[in-house]
């Protein structure tokens, strides 16, 4: 009895000092919402007392200290996602495109009853974490005096690595929305360093100074976004360098990418499961995520993509949103699937996919191979990755024929190093001695118990660009070495014109 007592006590006291958390995710994309989703999860199981902004709330009854401010209404605002999929969004414009759209959407939170709500002086945060998009979110880490975290699901534009000190190279690490990866060819270091530049006047000049706005309309801050951001305790990015490639951060970016547990309990539909296993010579997988939808696909591309399937000798199993009576017998669609649990099941042998991070996560968990058909964002380069890897066959859906994705899923099929390569990637994910989902609670309560991390900073976020670049050094070097050659030069000259006026003057004496 004594030691239930002492258990109970322990418990009670284990939730009276959780601590009160603010996280702020209001990127329009359930890929963005479901990366953190477990994180809330288990700091809540923990007993910290979680309060989440999110377009996708979990509504789990069960997470007593989980509560969820939805703004399911948010998608309205990009109710039609036609301009990803017809438009040339790449390179120059995303940025300007989502950044502007999320500017809109954070504006209408902070204007909101929510917004006021959480600007009242009487709710107190232990931390804020907030998703990269929309950094003017942080000046409620100001407002309550405490610890923030920056949150990405995906790499983060140039600008902020280097804002926090972990810089960035553009030949080494391109910007995530172009399709450069590995070694690039002198063309490709050329664009790249141009989208470099571009980027830092775009962020600069326009996403930046628009964010402004909102920080001193509603917090009346006198804080810059860039002073924000660089002010961050921490930083979590969903990637992992497995996938990625190594890159050189400092000790308060933590990369919690890789694998993320199917803790869902919605099993496979007993029509869709019975489909699956009675594709025994194997079935094709095909989504394009959750940002781009099969049924608004232009007429040409999706002809091409449904007789090139309908050739195939497999079954295929594709995630469309809408009805449709005029598919080929071999496939079955439906407009949701538990994606996780389907890209575990053993008859499942290839990944038709867009490029999405988090369905790369699974696919590799599955040991499942990859088509890849990029839209836009990272999925370019996440795309030139897992080809680089040998996980995949890349095409272009601009110029994409019917033989050509027939030709790929083949290939891929009937090669057993493709699936045999992302067996590898799988085992070097999980040879790790905590998952993401282990360290990004780790790192927030130790931000938690520290009251911030920023004994932790990257010291190269306070070293002005000319010093870290050794400018002033080599401009210091340079000097010196000018101006030797030029006392050498005039020492020398004037000692040659000396030696001849002392050469003449002795012949004009003889």
């Amino acid at each position: 009895m004594f030691y239930i007592y002492i258990c109970f006590v322990l418990y009670w006291a284990n939730i009276s000092h959780g601590a009160n958390i603010l996280a702020l995710v209001a990127a329009v994309s359930y890929s963005h919402q479901i990366a953190f989703a477990p994180l809330w999860k288990e700091l809540s199981l923990r007993g910290h007392n979680v309060t989440v902004l999110t377009t996708d709330p979990m509504n789990d009854t069960k997470l007593t200290n989980l509560t969820e401010l939805d703004m399911k209404w948010a998608y309205n605002v990009r109710k039609n996602s036609t301009y990803l999929i017809e438009s040339k969004v790449f390179m120059w414009n995303y940025h300007q495109t989502v950044f502007g759209a999320m500017y809109r959407i954070c504006d209408f939170v902070l204007s909101s009853d929510i917004g006021m709500n959480l600007r009242r002086n009487e709710y107190k945060a232990d931390l804020v974490l907030v998703e990269y998009l929309c950094p003017e979110f942080l000046a409620f880490a100001e407002l309550y005096n405490c610890p923030k975290i920056l949150i990405a699901s995906m790499s983060v534009p140039s600008i902020y690595s280097d804002l926090i000190g972990d810089s960035t190279h553009s030949v080494l690490h391109p910007e995530f929305i172009t399709a450069f990866h590995g070694k690039l060819s002198f063309r490709e270091r050329v664009v790249s360093t141009l989208v470099n530049w571009y980027l830092y006047y775009v962020f600069n000049f326009d996403i930046f100074n628009k964010k402004q706005i909102s920080l001193r309309r509603y917090f009346n801050s006198t804080s810059t976004i860039p002073e924000l951001i660089s002010d961050i305790d921490m930083m979590f990015l969903y990637v992992n360098p497995v996938i990625h490639g190594p890159k050189a951060i400092g000790p308060a970016t933590i990369t919690i990418g890789g694998y993320r547990e199917d803790t869902s309990e919605e099993p496979i539909p007993s029509k869709m499961k019975k489909f699956l296993d009675e594709a025994v010579e194997g079935c094709i997988y095909v989504s394009l995520g959750t940002n781009v939808n099969s049924s608004e696909l232009n007429q040409q591309l999706l002809k091409n993509i449904k007789d090139a399937l309908g050739e195939i000798p497999y079954k295929v199993l594709w995630k469309f949103e809408e009805d449709v009576g005029d598919m080929p017998k071999n496939i079955e669609t439906a407009k949701w699937m538990p994606q996780q649990k389907i890209l575990n099941h053993p008859n499942v042998k290839l990944f038709v996919f867009q490029g999405g991070l988090q369905s790369i996560e699974e696919s590799v968990h599955g040991e499942v191979p990859f088509v890849v058909i990029p839209f836009f964002a990272d999925q370019y380069q996440n795309a030139k990755i897992l080809e680089d890897k040998g996980l995949a066959l890349v095409l272009d859906r601009t110029s994409l024929k019917k033989d050509d994705l027939k030709n790929a899923i083949l290939k891929v099929m009937n090669d057993s190093k493709y699936r045999d390569r992302v067996k590898k990637l799988k085992q070097l994910i999980l040879d790790s001695p905590m998952t993401g989902l282990e360290k990004a609670v780790w790192w927030t309560e130790y931000v938690i118990r520290n009251k911030g991390a920023k004994h932790l900073r990257n010291p190269v976020a306070d070293i002005p660009f000319y010093q870290y670049y050794l400018l002033d050094i080599v401009a210091f070097l340079l000097g010196i070495i000018i101006l030797s050659v030029t006392v050498t030069i005039i020492a020398l000259t004037k000692l040659y014109k000396l030696t001849t006026i002392c050469y003449l003057l002795k012949e004009k004496t003889q």
